[in-house]
Parts: structure tokens; sequence; C-alpha cells
């Protein structure tokens, strides 16, 4: 068994999404005095890898604790869109000669190369979008789950898009990295989150394993 890490490390020094609170963390005890170390962490509940509870976009919607963590765990269809530079769009154009991996597996992650801009201010504003015809194909084609390298998944439509997506019961994944080291085009990925009452969204520990 092989394991393919498609997270980005996370730090409370990160660049968060802006107009969004910083992280920070404070050490509590320390084996100095306290013989144990514990520590409090101020996350961001969007930043670095992660995904959205539908509580994220729709009001009074299903928060982490209540989201099926089966979403997260599967096999997952890669489809190779990276010649998409900034605001181009991956639209069901882009997934027709896909269509019948994507349904089996029920699972589809976006590769884009974009995580490669992380760490610079256009990571967060100038990337590859999802189509809100893309949105509606995947819901009604019965996917699970979607992944994308970028943090968002429309900067002009992000509204619209996750809102269909999420509508749906389709789980979000956002922020992933490192799918050119996929062995290939169809992995079994997990990637669930933390069961959060209340929870819009928290980073995840992406994996892509090959058995």
């Amino acid at each position: 068994m092989k394991i393919y890490d498609l997270s980005l490390p996370l730090s409370v020094t990160d660049p968060v999404f802006p107009g969004t609170p910083g992280m920070a963390y404070e050490h509590t005890q320390l084996i100095s005095k306290d013989h144990y170390n514990l520590g409090l962490v101020h996350v961001n509940t969007h930043a670095g890898t992660h995904t959205d509870a539908p509580l994220h976009f729709i009001e009074g919607g299903t928060d982490l604790a209540a989201v099926d963590p089966g979403k997260y765990v599967g096999p997952a269809y890669v489809v190779e869109c990276t010649d998409k530079g900034a605001f181009d769009v991956i639209d069901v154009s882009d997934v027709e000669p896909h269509a019948e991996n994507i349904v089996r597996c029920r699972r589809v992650i976006f590769k884009t190369g974009w995580s490669k801009q992380f760490g610079r201010p256009e990571y967060f504003t100038d990337y590859p979008v999802i189509s809100l015809e893309l949105a509606r194909w995947l819901t009604e084609n019965g996917i699970v789950m979607v992944g994308v390298e970028p943090p968002s998944l429309n900067p002009a439509l992000y509204i619209e898009v996750h809102q269909t997506l999420l509508e749906g019961g389709v789980a979000v994944v956002e922020g992933l990295t490192n799918l050119d080291c996929l062995p290939s085009q169809e992995i079994f990925f997990c990637g669930a989150p933390i069961a959060l009452v209340e929870g819009d969204g928290f980073p995840i520990r992406a994996l892509a394993i090959e058995f």
C-alpha cells in the first residue's frame, strides 16, 4: 500500500482567504512547568486543504457533525485540466469524455496545477473556475464529492455554485495539492473531516491510497 498526501501543510502563519480571520496557536501547558504540552488553536475553518459543509452557504444547513463521512471515502476520478489557467472555466464539456468513470466513482477531482500558486496573492483570486452548469451536472448525476486545487470554486458565482453543489448533497473539498504525483486517474480517496458540531467547514488531511 502507498499513500499520497494531497494536503497543504497547515500552519497558523499561512495566508487565509482575503477578508477572513487569521490563525493563532496558544501554548496553555508546557512540559517545563506542567509536565506535558497542550495548546489552543484558533483555526480559520476554510484554511488550507479543507471541506465546506452545507452550513457554509445555506442558512440552517447541515453542519460537519451531520455530514455523511462516507462521501469523503471511496473511489475518485481525477480529470486532467492542467490546460486551464487563471479564470478559465471548467465546464460540462470537460467532463463529458470522462462521464462514465465520474458517475461510477461518484467522486471527482479536478487537476489544474493551481496548488503551485499557494503562497502568492493570486492563489486566492485568479484561479480556474467551476461553472454553474458543471455544478448542476454533478448534482444531477449523483456525484457525492468534488475536489479542486484552488481555495474556492468560482469567484464571480461563488454563492450560486456552492449552493448548487451543497444543496445537491455534494461534499466540497478545496485546496488540494500534489495531484501530479498520483499514479493513475482513478484513486481511492480518504479525507473525512472531524464531526464538528455547528462546523461550516474545517481543514482535512486528504489522502490518495494505492493498494
